[in-house]
């Protein structure tokens, strides 16, 4: 299955070559044919190997999520892997929302935690990182 390439994490801009808002037919072009489609109610989510992507009712990247080797990083040191230690020492403060933990400062970000034995905030590993649109 298809990749995304390892490259930038922009907050509320895009992940590596990809950017939020581009229409589905310019992500299908980039992906080629090698993906799988969820629809649900009023949008769908393209998955490939180590990414998925929300398309809006508008037809348009809402978000887009990296997990599994993808190994690009977001202001060059937080990546797959690192911590919300990591992120607050290196980064920012971060708040939690739901399941996730968004940059206090810098909106169109969050992480997603590993659920690991012996749970720790700000231990547990980061095992998806999104980028969305803000309004």
């Amino acid at each position: 299955m298809m990749k995304i390439e390892d490259g930038d994490i922009i907050p509320a801009v895009g992940i590596s070559n990809i950017r939020l808002d581009i229409t589905k037919e310019e992500l299908l072009k980039l992906l080629k044919k090698d993906f799988m489609e969820r629809f649900r109610e009023d949008d769908s989510i393209i998955t490939i190997e180590n990414a998925k992507f929300w398309i809006a009712s508008d037809g348009k990247v809402d978000q887009i999520g990296v997990e599994g080797d993808f190994k690009g990083k977001y202001k060059g040191v937080i990546g797959l892997g690192s911590t919300l230690q990591d992120v607050k020492r290196f980064v920012g403060d971060y708040v939690n929302v739901y399941d996730t933990y968004e940059m206090e400062e810098d909106k169109g970000i969050c992480f997603e935690l590993e659920d690991i034995d012996d749970w720790d905030e700000l231990k547990a590993p980061i095992d998806h990182i999104y980028v969305f649109r803000i309004s």
